[in-house]
């Protein structure tokens, strides 16, 4: 690899400002575990975690944050209608007219192998299916929905296309406002993976029916809680669910596993949170996925209080349709708090002791 070339940085601004902060030494975040990279991708280039710079490299790295970290699952979609898993694609196969619901074994270019999914067969011809796939271990995972009825069907098989294990978990509930009349009420969705755990939850706006599964995709055992995620706290490895975030106003409400209970508070907070937890720092970055907008926030859990909240740099934009992506990672002693947004795409940095912010990257210009 030929040597790193710094770029002279147009347009991207390195800030700092002063923040609210406690500067108790007593909590100060220090993180001595070896990074397995310091370059963050961003937009068409690279950023250096340690320099707080934009670098352009030779090539496209081996290794870099986004894929090596802990927090790599973080930035993967790994849910879609194929996979690749040693050596093998599979590939979703269907044909809602001709009846055909598959999974497709692929070694090289030759098909080797037909998962035949459990639909519900005849098929009436209101059914339609949606599959996704996602690989685990060794295996893989299938889930799909029927958007007419009110369960997800869940399987595992293993490499060779054998069922291993199976179950259902509900979405829908039916009530009957008339005698002769079903009503559907939708309220469980897809909210997302850890490291061993696919996690259902209630829609954040507009689910009548508070609920947040968690499935084991070691042994698809499951654990409820009566409670819609607005966000949720993983352990520090990025492995496990340990906690799950609710909103009530502008008060936000943190049930872990254990049983204990916090509760923060963020004036004109919106619905959606990206949480990070080191030790007994917990880590909040605050958004909408329908509004522009970011906050970010650490929270001590010893005390009960806000450590600081951070001066975050905003994209400002009118709009009818929106979306907004706030996703948290760390490295060594800093925040790395990425945005994707209608309007815009932006990295901040900042550190995480004070919340002073280190770095900009992206592009702010306002829309009108």
């Amino acid at each position: 690899m030929k040597p790193i070339l710094i770029l002279a940085i147009i347009g991207l601004l390195a800030c700092s400002s002063s923040q609210n902060a406690n500067n108790n030494t007593q909590d100060k975040v220090v993180i001595e575990a070896e990074e397995c990279s310091n370059l963050y991708a961003f937009d068409n280039y690279f950023i250096d975690l340690d320099a707080n710079n934009a670098v352009l490299i030779d090539g496209i790295p081996a290794k870099h944050f986004k894929t090596c970290s802990k927090y790599a699952h973080r930035f993967r979609n790994i849910v879609t209608d194929s996979v690749y898993l040693n050596g093998r694609s599979y590939i979703v196969d269907k044909n809602e007219e001709k009846g055909i619901y598959n999974i497709n074994i692929v070694e090289g270019k030759k098909q080797t192998g037909t998962i035949k999914l459990p639909v519900e067969r005849p098929l009436p011809e209101v059914h339609e299916y949606s599959i996704y796939l996602l690989p685990y271990q060794n295996d893989i995972i299938m889930f799909m929905e029927n958007m007419y009825t009110t369960r997800y069907t869940i399987c595992k098989y293993n490499a060779g296309g054998t069922e291993i294990m199976r179950t259902e978990l509900e979405h829908t509930y039916i009530t009957h406002p008339d005698p002769n009349t079903n009503e559907y009420n939708r309220y469980l969705y897809f909210y997302g993976l850890t490291g061993c755990q696919m996690i259902f939850s209630s829609h954040i706006a507009f689910a009548d029916k508070n609920k947040t599964i968690v499935l084991s995709m070691d042994d698809f055992s499951t654990s409820e809680y009566d409670k819609t995620a607005n966000g949720i706290i993983l352990d520090e490895n990025e492995k496990s669910l340990i906690g799950i975030v609710s909103k009530a106003e502008d008060r936000f409400l943190v049930q872990m596993t254990d049983n204990t209970r916090y509760t923060f508070e963020i004036p004109y907070s919106s619905a959606a949170c990206d949480l990070i937890l080191q030790g007994h720092l917990l880590y909040i970055a605050n958004y909408h996925p329908i509004a522009t907008g970011s906050s970010l926030h650490c929270f001590d859990m010893n005390t009960g209080k806000m450590k600081w909240t951070a001066d975050v740099k905003q994209i400002n934009a009118s709009h009818s349709e929106y979306y907004n992506k706030v996703t948290l990672s760390m490295y060594k002693n800093k925040i790395i708090m990425e945005g994707n947004e209608a309007y815009g795409d932006y990295v901040q940095l900042f550190d995480a002791e004070t919340g002073k912010r280190l770095a900009v990257f992206g592009d702010f210009i306002e829309v009108k």
